[in-house]
């Protein structure tokens, strides 16, 4: 049985070396024209030139697809992988009916197949449509599938959290994204264009979100509310899942490192003429962490679970096309914490998801389609805390969330330079826990919403946007949620956009009706269903320049004005405090992001960040909690395509943070600022000559930032793995 096993392999190793051999040399002279192996690894793309993709592809086993991004769009390197990068014509607005499936990709094939250049990609969030990155007016960033690999990263968290104008911020309820300045509950986080499921505490722990079926990630700075509703203030982030490209595949990768971390992934893949389908599941453990030694309490909590997804498209005709997405997970944490009076309890909960997605799109003109969009999101949270050698204090919570929406969207070219998106949508939100004053709470939401993005010089990629929106909540009455942009290439290496809009945030049902007391602590927190939605103003400007081949620079300013911000009121009720929420806090948040992209010799290219945020609460006068003033990112990413070799590293440099606690109980803040803290994290990975296996090693947090006050992340890990392909 060994022997037939080592054969097998021997042969396998033997096919795809020669594969890949002539698909390296087919490349050469191929459709579009290559570098040469000496200077393989692409710079940025000139303005107004359609370059055609790189020879050099990404080393790492994952399909690698073109990149563009910035303050509006980065340009990046385009591989070519053995898989051909799947377009990002999903997502916000899924497939468009005239999106013509990707045709069968043989397993092993001599040619590899022309990517689509850097210039043409297409992104979907910023209009609900598919537009080329490169012509659309509002700024918008892109990480690849070839630059999620890279970075090693696990989940979405890990991911952002080195991005500029990003902070993902840890505590209780998990991995929560601020943008801007703001917190994660004025950020929107959708999957394939749908809102995901199961806040706590107003957040989406980023966490949740595993990265093996992620294509792309597609990032709107700014109010997105005109298209997408309540709390897409601060932005929207998309993530957008893999599509079928191949006749017949798999892909499989595990790892193991410090922590007891292990993670297992599979997918499989399959694609006839008119259909494809793509599965996809992945298995995560890790054990509990303590930042804090001198008492029996634990910083993190120990992490088990899996998720299941899967992805479907098919073409009944060359008029209609259908696509549907489906999506499972459960995780259970357990970790232990020590009350304020010495009292030691064993805590665990266990979460639940589930979502589901089905668009049918129809071509009705040669100008106009129609597609509609039915979606299902469920997330059930059940938390167990158990005193020990007690049960005074024991507590058992359940919470289950679900939303629905339908809609149906038409995107038109009636001729004139206009292209128009016009659509309505209703959201169903239902939402039953214990913490909640009846224990449950139900809101609908109707919408309309409009789009026109008009060219009105083509030679100077002159674009007016505007955009609008009414929202009829059933709980608070109607919202208009305007926008306008405006883009524009006054030179052949510059790019200029500008936008200004309208953005609000429905309060939560526990903004509303939470009913909570804590007597471990001593306190109350209880709802106030007489709340009104929050209001934002804010503006942007941006700015791209391509002084060389080798370099794009970007600069970017924006400003958000809010005023109605649900803030925490806070009242005695004898040796009680009482936590109510109230409409009282305006605020402002301005600020700045300048950004280098620059290939260097020796097949390296460095990307650098500073983000420069300005928060401040008019009400109380004083900066934002939390919100670091100054911030650095930067990464650097190398890769041999000759010796199989890629590295990546990614760091950080936080400012100071201004916080405020009531550490007494007195009700006056007793303030602190937070040290600045340096993260640094690091990918070496190495494609064997033969048989498409990979070896890699991750570390995370090298330089051991962390505390558990006030950043509470994992400690150093190291973690090495293999990943393949079929």
């Amino acid at each position: 049985m060994s022997g037939r096993w080592w054969l097998c392999a021997l042969l396998w190793s033997a096919v795809s070396g020669l594969a890949r051999a002539e698909s390296a040399s087919s490349a050469n002279g191929g459709v579009a024209q290559s570098a040469s192996p000496s200077d393989a690894e692409p710079a940025p793309e000139t303005p107004g030139q359609e370059s055609a993709p790189a020879a050099e592809a990404a080393t790492s086993a994952e399909p690698a697809a073109s990149s563009e991004q910035g303050a509006a769009s980065v340009s990046a390197e385009a591989a070519t992988s053995s898989e051909p990068a799947a377009s990002s014509e999903q997502g916000a607005a899924s497939v468009s009916a005239e999106a013509v499936p990707a045709k069968p990709v043989q397993a092993v094939e001599a040619t590899p197949p022309v990517e689509e250049p850097p210039a043409l990609q297409t992104v979907v969030t910023s209009s609900r449509t598919q537009e080329r990155l490169r012509e659309t007016p509002v700024a918008t960033e892109v990480i690849t599938r070839s630059e999620i690999v890279a970075s090693g990263a696990r989940d979405a968290s890990e991911l952002l959290n080195a991005r500029p104008g990003f902070v993902v911020q840890q505590g209780f309820s998990g991995s929560g994204l601020s943008m801007q300045g703001l917190a994660p509950e004025y950020v929107l986080v959708l999957v394939d264009g749908e809102r995901v499921t199961g806040k706590v505490d107003g957040n989406i722990d980023l966490s949740r979100l595993s990265l093996e079926d992620i294509e792309q990630v597609e990032i709107v700075k700014g109010p997105g509310s005109v298209l997408y509703g309540s709390d897409a203030v601060a932005g929207v982030v998309n993530f957008i899942t893999r599509r079928a490209q191949r006749t017949l595949g798999a892909d499989l990768r595990a790892a193991y490192g410090t922590l007891g971390r292990l993670d297992l992934d599979a997918t499989g893949e399959t694609r006839g003429d008119a259909w494809g389908l793509r599965m996809s599941a992945g298995l995560q453990r890790r054990d509990a962490y303590d930042l804090d030694t001198t008492d029996i309490g634990t910083t993190g909590s120990t992490l088990s679970g899996y998720d299941l997804s899967a992805r479907g498209d098919w073409r009944g005709s060359e008029a209609m096309s259908l696509e549907g997405t489906a999506s499972y997970s459960h995780r259970i944490q357990r970790g232990v914490d020590q009350g304020a009076a010495g009292a030691v309890f064993d805590r665990a909960t266990r979460d639940n998801t589930f979502a589901s997605r089905l668009s049918p799109s129809w071509r009705l003109g040669e100008k106009v389609n129609l597609r509609a969009d039915v979606s299902y999101g469920h997330y059930e949270r059940r938390y167990l805390r158990d005193q020990r050698n007690a049960s005074a204090l024991d507590t058992v919570e359940d919470t289950r969330d679900q939303q629905a929406r339908v809609g149906a969207q038409m995107d038109a070219r009636p001729g004139g330079g206009h292209a128009l998106v016009i659509g309505t949508e209703y959201l169903g939100e239902w939402l039953q826990s214990d913490r909640l004053d009846g224990g449950r709470g139900r809101r609908g939401r109707g919408s309309l919403y409009a789009q026109d993005s008009w060219t009105l010089w083509e030679r100077k990629g002159l674009v007016a946007m505007r955009g609008g929106r009414v929202d009829v909540d059933s709980q608070f009455g109607l919202a208009l949620t305007p926008r306008f942009a405006l883009k524009m290439d006054p030179l052949s290496w510059l790019t200029v956009r500008g936008s200004y809009g309208w953005g609000y945030r429905a309060p939560s049902f526990q903004d509303l009706l939470i009913d909570f007391e804590n007597p471990s602590v001593g306190y109350t927190v209880r709802g106030n269903p007489d709340l009104k939605p929050e209001r934002s103003r804010s503006f942007s400007f941006n700015v791209e320049t391509r002084p060389t081949r080798d370099s794009v620079v970007w600069v970017g300013l924006f400003q958000h004005s809010l005023r109605d911000m649900i803030s925490a009121s806070l009242q005695s009720e004898g040796d009680f405090l009482r936590y109510s929420y109230i409409n009282i806090a305006r605020a402002r948040v301005r600020g700045g992001e300048l950004g280098l992209r620059q290939t260097l010799p020796g097949r390296i290219q460095v990307e650098l960040g500073y983000t420069l945020t300005d928060g401040t609460d008019q009400e109380l006068d004083r900066a934002l909690e939390g919100q670091a003033r100054h911030r650095l990112t930067a990464q650097a990413t190398w890769r041999h395509r000759e010796w199989g070799l890629e590295a990546n590293l990614r760091g950080a440099l936080t400012g100071e943070r201004p916080f405020y606690p009531d550490t007494n109980g007195d009700g006056v803040a007793d303030s602190y600022r937070a040290s600045p803290t340096v993260s640094l994290d690091a990918r070496v990975a190495w494609l064997m000559p033969a048989g498409g296996l990979q070896l890699f090693v991750v570390g995370s947090n090298l330089t051991g930032a962390g505390n558990p006050t006030d950043l509470p992340i994992p400690p150093r890990t190291l973690q090495a793995g293999v990943s393949t392909r079929f």
